[in-house]
């Protein structure tokens, strides 16, 4: 088809005039400047275009500005309104806050109280209260000298309790969306009004003396708060490959793999739980070091101290030493005491909220107003978005204050200290650039100073998200860096010009959707692509190499691998066995066995059902057909066909309690969670009404809750204890509430099968022994297999799982692909079969997946490389399966109630992908000319109201599907 000659037929054009209409409300923003011919902005362009002749940095993308403090203007600017996630450069919004509202001289105090009297002997007949306001640079010698004090203050003993009181900050004590996985370690430390040693603990694992003995593990500072557990094995040679993990809400760190006889000793600074008891723990042992006697019963407790005068004072170091630290060092911990101390100091609340509050409240006056987010202090969260111009705003606003020696001299400065002590060294800009760093995987940012050539100091701020291999982001900031200093003597690239900008048959109609001012921060990856055209297919792209967030987008790559991999009539078993034959006197002397091959579709018979397939009363009443009357020996749940990682990597802590966050495993039900029915009950003040289901012991609910009067505000909440089966319900809910539900997460899946299984046959009369019990193990070689049950085929479970959009499915997938195809069911190796099917239907590799579902950030993915799997699998025997799982425009499934009314409704076959600052939409579609098309569009970043993502989508599709 020759797509510039349909570009004018007249129906076309009286819808295209609508749309810009429409769009012309407000007049379109270049989302980039256009480059100037200067030699710096020259240069700069060709660093940025090698880089996309590269396979292995093509995906990533950077926002750069560079402004002359001199002149008071900006000398080169690249996507510098879009927003990043900007790591560790968070820091600098925090410590510029910092000391603007607290000064340089704010020093954190810790204080000791007693309640009670001390008799002439020195007998203290009451508590000890240590009580915390923050301070992050505690330490156990601090302690010690503080212990001391008490001593010197002539009290002996202690005959009451030690209290402590943390009640300086909040209890949140992890920030907004950062991942379980990166909590046993010692950046990720947990955050506490009252805090020692930045609330870790440095484990040090030392070789055993010979192969057979164990190698030796100690902790500093020596803590009994947190116990270890000791699986490491001492081998041979120098090579080490130790393995430390703390499984979530325990105070328990597993050591295990294996350390060289030869090798170093290896260490990990590791967190705990509620960490101002680890202080207590320290604190207890300082006292009875000083030689403080304790009463038998002396315990340590949490208060919350009213009044007092305190018996002594400690002051930490002042905040200006402590931002050296915190800004040459990254220091995590350091960034988020000081966002809660702010949050207290301006807002009267120790929390992460009111920190970031007080934060933009200097932002303000630095002329930034809006258009970012903050949710921490560190930049751990990729929640976190920035531009490059508001950091260039923040550089700017900090030449004009009083302290600003103080957060220059805290810069890592080039080839000398901190985190750039090893980069640019023998360069002109060692010791000349100054700079914060920042990187998480896939980010990488530096910005800072460096003085030019000709004198003149320039602000500088370079941020890169999308990053394949990390080195080339390094390198890209060091050539910055390094061409900074020469500025303004810089020549010219020898024979190159900035590419042109490439325009496509589509260009008119799309661009202005995208160059709308409101999406100013939005970095979109866009390819549309005719499957029909014998020219060139492409209509549009922008990006289209790009590496974002995907979000669900990415159950298209898990579903099209099942599909091209299993088969679309797959079934999953699960399968039952007994240490003997079924008897004909219905007494099993042996255990009943349940190996688990990862079936999703798994479930009771109530209201969690949401396919058929096998239930578990269906395996109880077979059990029962049988004859089986009782069984004497336990109840075994196989669940090894998967590996034991519950959750995703990358997965938010905050999300643990939510349906969307379900824990994984090869025999799991009811995708991972249980249900919790609520009403308001009949009159206000009673607990409100619950159902949950299934009806197991499995979980405990506690039903903290009220039904309050007809329009009062509803504050009923449901969350999950960490790592616990315990579900806590609490706050009011109205009389005129309609009544809902929530599905929650269950810890340990294939427990929670075998429980409900074993409370489900005794419903029907088969009894177990009175020590019979629920047990995890793998299936005995010598188990007779009596039967197997088959789930639905795979077509039926994918069409589910895009229609809906469900996680725990994408999961189970994802891990059944690793063990059916590669023997090891886990998440990395079904990305491996999923990498290894995105070649071999045409696509390009240089991705990272961590998931099935598209939960976790750590995703990045192109356009171009989600395109590429849509084409291939049209040549798939199994394309007609897959178009027909996806959502269809205004008919079902997550499209359902979007772009009604229009030309793509009943047309477009889509995935849609959403979470905070993410929005994808990719599929099949019919032009009106019935051209088919595949597209793609992703759009990551920060917007005022994140209605605009899906409204730029719906615009671009009804422009695909009204195309003749």
């Amino acid at each position: 088809m020759n797509h510039f000659v349909a570009f004018r037929r007249a129906g076309m054009w009286f819808f295209v005039l609508a749309l810009l209409l429409q769009v012309a409300a407000s007049p379109a923003l270049a989302r980039e400047e256009a480059a100037t011919s200067s030699p710096l902005a020259l240069s700069i362009e060709k660093f940025l275009a090698d880089l996309k002749n590269d396979e292995n940095s093509k995906g990533m993308y950077a926002g750069i500005a560079v402004y002359d403090l001199t002149d008071k203007k900006y000398v080169y600017k690249h996507n510098a309104e879009r927003n990043f996630i900007p790591a560790s450069n968070m820091k600098l919004f925090t410590t510029v806050a910092g000391l603007d509202k607290l000064g340089p001289d704010y020093q954190w105090k810790t204080e000791v109280f007693v309640s009670g009297k001390v008799n002439n002997g020195g007998i203290l007949q009451g508590d000890l209260i240590l009580k915390g306001y923050g301070d992050p640079s505690l330490t156990p010698d601090d302690l010690q000298q503080m212990a001391k004090a008490i001593k010197d203050a002539g009290i002996k003993r202690i005959n009451g309790n030690l209290l402590l009181d943390d009640s300086y900050f909040d209890e949140a004590r992890l920030g907004t969306s950062w991942m379980w996985d990166d909590e046993p370690y010692g950046y990720s430390a947990q955050v506490s009004g009252l805090a020692v040693n930045k609330n870790f603990t440095t484990l040090t694992a030392t070789p055993g003396k010979t192969v057979n003995d164990a190698p030796v593990l100690t902790m500093n500072p020596a803590t009994t708060y947190i116990t270890v557990t000791n699986q490491l094995k001492t081998t041979e040679g120098k090579e080490s490959n130790v393995l430390v993990d703390r499984p979530r809400g325990k105070n328990e760190i597993i050591v295990s793999g294996t350390i060289g006889i030869q090798a170093a000793p290896y260490d990990e600074d590791v967190t705990m739980e509620d960490p101002a008891f680890y202080v207590g723990d320290l604190w207890k042992d300082q006292l009875l070091k000083q030689g403080i006697a304790l009463h038998p019963k002396t315990e340590v407790k949490k208060t919350v101290l009213q009044s007092g005068v305190p018996l002594y004072t400690h002051l930490s170091k002042p905040l200006g030493e402590i931002t050296v630290e915190l800004n040459k060092d990254s220091d995590n911990f350091y960034a988020e005491m000081l966002l809660k101390t702010l949050g207290v100091t301006e807002k009267s609340e120790g929390s992460f909220e009111a920190g970031s509050e007080a934060v933009a409240d200097v932002m303000n006056r630095a002329g930034i107003a809006s258009g970012f987010r903050q949710v921490d202090g560190s930049g751990l969260s990729r929640f976190n978005m920035i531009t490059p111009e508001q950091m260039i705003e923040t550089l700017i606003f900090l030449q004009e204050q009083e302290y600003r020696t103080e957060l220059e001299k805290s810069l890592p400065i080039a080839g000398v200290d901190g985190t750039l002590k090893n980069r640019m060294q023998g360069t002109s800009a060692e010791k000349n650039l100054v700079a914060k760093t920042g990187s998480l995987s896939g980010v990488n940012t530096m910005s800072g100073y460096v003085t030019a050539k000709n004198g003149h100091k320039l602000a500088f701020s370079i941020l890169i998200n999308g990053i394949y291999k990390s080195k080339y982001a390094r390198e890209l900031q060091d050539r910055i860096g390094i061409l900074l200093t020469t500025y303004p003597d810089i020549a010219a690239p020898e024979g190159f010009s900035p590419p042109e900008k490439k325009t496509y048959p589509l260009s008119a109609l799309i661009d202005p959707i995208l160059d709308t001012p409101e999406a100013a921060g939005v970095t979109a990856s866009i390819m549309i692509k005719s499957l029909d055209s014998s020219g060139d297919p492409i209509l549009f792209e922008r990006d289209a190499d790009t590496l974002l967030t995907p979000a669900s987008n990415l159950k298209l790559l898990t579903t099209a691998t099942a599909l091209n991999q299993l088969g679309s009539d797959y079934v999953f078993k699960t399968e039952l066995y007994g240490d003997a034959p079924i008897t004909s006197t219905g007494v099993q002397q042996g255990n009943l066995y349940v190996k688990g091959y990862g079936d999703p579709t798994l479930h009771t018979e109530n209201a969690l059902q949401v396919q058929e397939g096998v239930s578990i009363e269906k395996i109880a009443g077979w059990l029962k057909q049988q004859g089986i009357t009782r069984i004497n020996g336990n109840l075994v749940m196989d669940e090894s066909y998967f590996d034991q990682q519950r959750l995703g990597l990358g997965w938010a802590w905050d999300d643990e309690s939510y349906y969307y966050n379900p824990t994984i495993g090869a025999l799991a039900m009811n995708r991972g969670t249980v249900m919790i029915e609520f009403k308001p009950a009949n009159d206000a003040g009673e607990p409100v009404e619950i159902n949950v289901l299934p009806k197991t012991a499995y979980v405990q609910v506690i039903n903290e809750t009220k039904t309050v009067q007809k329009g009062e505000e509803n504050t009923f909440a449901i969350l999950r204890d960490r790592g616990t089966n315990t579900i806590r319900l609490s706050g009011n809910l109205p009389l005129d509430h309609e009544g809902d539900y929530e599905r929650v997460p269950v810890e340990e899946p294939a427990k929670y099968v075998g429980t409900v299984l074993k409370e489900t046959l005794e419903q029907q009369g088969i009894s177990f022994a009175p020590t019979s019990e629920v047990l995890i193990q793998p299936i005995p070689p010598a188990a007779v297999k009596w039967t197997q049950f088959e789930s639905l085929p795979l077509k039926e479970i994918v069409a589910y799982l895009n229609k809906r959009s469900d996680n725990y499915y994408a999961e189970m997938l994802l891990k059944t692909l690793g063990a059916a195809k590669k023997g090891q069911g886990s998440a990395a190796t079904g990305a491996e079969v999923v990498l290894e099917t995105v070649s071999s239907l045409g696509g390009n590799t240089t991705f990272d997946m961590m998931d099935g579902s598209g939960l976790t950030r750590y995703n990045l993915i192109s356009a171009r490389q989600i395109a590429s799997v849509l084409e291939g699998m049209t040549k798939e025997s199994t394309f007609a399966t897959y178009k027909a799982s996806l959502p269809i425009a205004a008919i079902d499934g997550t499209l359902k109630n979007r772009l009604k009314e229009t030309p793509a409704a009943n047309n477009l076959h889509a995935k849609t992908g959403s979470m905070t600052g993410v929005n994808t939409l990719s599929g099949y579609i019919t032009t009106k000319g019935g051209e088919k098309l595949i597209v793609s569009i992703m759009f990551n970043g920060h917007v005022e109201d994140e209605e605009l993502f899906t409204k730029m989508q719906d615009q671009i599709i009804t422009i695909l599907a009204s195309y003749e």
